[in-house]
């Protein structure tokens, strides 16, 4: 990953820096993954849990396009602390909440922005740097940093819930976002340079239109997988659900470090189909669930697509458009992803409560072979590149 390193203002130290607030972020972001946990433990249901857990992607969805704009404007290091001090404010505020209230959704609304600002803060500083050749593979080394925090928080946070409750759980989690803060304070990422407004926009919708549409899709696996894997197996007699977490992780971060030149070699739809149907069988070995095995190997299969897909998708789209374009495109990318993750828990959390979680599960693995049945109707009269 020496290329990485070549352009002018950014040192190996601040790369390295960036990724230690980048794990720090997201350790606070996803020990929140057990929240469902807690709204249940308060009587809340199904729905009220999609709801709430779906309210931080609603907020993201708001946020991302604007932060992509006033990225090139502001500069990168105040979106850094904007989301670290979001994560802090929304951590330490939920260890006072002991009742079901509206504070729940605007706590997450909170985190929603926070996540915002920071994740494209950081994604659009690594897409810069990174010559196309490696785009892929810098986007995916760098954001294992992010997917190790999806095993290790929940396993950790689970624990710590288990010893001394919830309160001490959230107070737990803000140590994460102080630590992110303080890292943050010792970057030094480069000025970006004003972009010249081309005549026309760079970006060109129907190039884009299909990765955004697989991107959505790809966010609703997501987001409803980890809205509703704590209780769903815990109704199924799993005890200890980190381990699927912990599975996700360690299946997406050895993908990506196996296969971290798949993308750039082979192309990036090449990666994106089979990707994809990994990620739908994952989901419906949920379908019909065995012993707690069989969640581990969810958690291995949808890892390793998500492992895949991010950095693909990522990659793809910074390559349809040219550099006045990335930050917006980025910004509509996260967007859809985030589009996703909202509509999934909240549109599948009333499919469960009518009609169950394990067929709620067998339509959202529908999604993702209805993706690729769309990647091939697009590519009917052509080959599929192997090049964007």
């Amino acid at each position: 990953m020496r290329h990485v390193f070549l352009s002018p203002g950014i040192s190996r130290r601040d790369f390295w820096q960036a990724g230690a607030a980048n794990f720090l972020f997201f350790c606070n972001i996803n020990a929140f993954n057990l929240l469902p946990l807690y709204i249940t433990e308060l009587g809340g249901s199904e729905a009220r849990i999609g709801w709430i857990m779906g309210v931080y992607s609603l907020a993201a969805i708001i946020c991302q396009p604007l932060v992509g704009r006033w990225l090139e404007r502001i500069g990168i290091k105040p979106f850094l602390f904007l989301g670290g001090a979001a994560g802090l404010a929304a951590s330490v505020a939920f260890s006072f909440l002991t009742e079901l209230s509206p504070l729940f959704s605007l706590l997450r609304a909170l985190q929603g922005f926070g996540y915002s600002a920071f994740f494209i803060a950081n994604l659009t500083l690594i897409a810069e740097i990174a010559p196309r050749e490696h785009r892929a593979e810098a986007v995916g080394i760098f954001g294992i940093s992010g997917l190790v925090t999806i095993g290790a928080a929940p396993a950790l946070g689970e624990l710590v819930i288990q010893a001394y409750g919830y309160r001490l759980f959230f107070l737990f989690s803000s140590l994460f976002s102080l630590g992110c803060l303080v890292a943050v304070a010792a970057l030094r990422p480069p000025r970006l340079l004003p972009v010249e407004r081309p005549a026309r926009d760079p970006i060109t919708w129907g190039r884009v239109r299909l990765p955004l549409v697989i991107s959505g899709i790809f966010g609703i696996g997501v987001g409803t997988l980890f809205a509703f894997l704590p209780p769903f197996a815990k109704g199924v007699g799993v005890l200890r659900v980190g381990d699927f977490y912990l599975a996700y992780a360690f299946s997406a971060i050895g993908v990506r470090l196996l296969g971290r030149r798949w993308s750039d070699a082979s192309g990036r739809w090449q990666v994106v189909m089979p990707a994809l149907l990994v990620k739908a069988a994952g989901i419906f070995l949920l379908v019909w669930p065995g012993p707690a095995s069989a969640l581990t190997w969810s958690g291995v299969l949808s890892g390793g697509a998500h492992g895949l897909l991010y950095p693909t998708l990522t990659a793809l789209l910074v390559d349809l458009v040219p550099s006045g374009g990335r930050g917006r495109v980025l910004g509509l990318f996260s967007g859809a992803v985030v589009v996703g993750t909202s509509l999934g828990p909240i549109v599948m959390g009333i499919v469960a409560e009518r009609i169950g979680y394990q067929a709620m599960f067998g339509m959202t693995g529908l999604l993702p072979v209805l993706g690729v049945a769309a990647i091939g109707w697009s590519f009917r009269r052509r080959p599929i590149p192997a090049r964007p």
